[in-house]
């Protein structure tokens, strides 16, 4: 698996490397995010499916590998169904989806 941060795109809030700083890491002028492995170890798969899944701004893209050199691209991977469900439970508490952080 191979992650890209669209820079243009990333909203700066460092969600991404606050779930996994050894990954991610955000530059020092902007506060951009930037993606610090050229390729996920296996261990790291679901983190990392995680961090993508938290982006606010949805800045985050996977490409993973199959079995051969196709190579799919998901910009919005589908969540663990506990994940899912965590995410279900916050929308129910504020279901104008805002967080209160700013």
């Amino acid at each position: 698996m191979r992650v890209v941060v669209d820079h243009d795109l990333c909203g700066t809030t460092g969600q991404c490397v606050l779930t996994l700083p050894g990954t991610f890491r955000q530059r020092e002028p902007d506060g951009v995010a930037e993606v610090c492995v050229a390729t996920v170890p296996q261990a790291l798969h679901a983190a990392v499916r995680l961090a993508a899944s938290q982006c606010p701004v949805a800045a985050i893209r996977l490409i993973e590998s199959d079995a051969g050199d196709d190579e799919r691209a998901s910009a919005d991977p589908a969540p663990s169904p506990a994940v899912a469900e965590r995410h279900a439970a916050k929308d129910q508490r504020n279901p104008g989806g805002h967080d209160g952080t700013v």
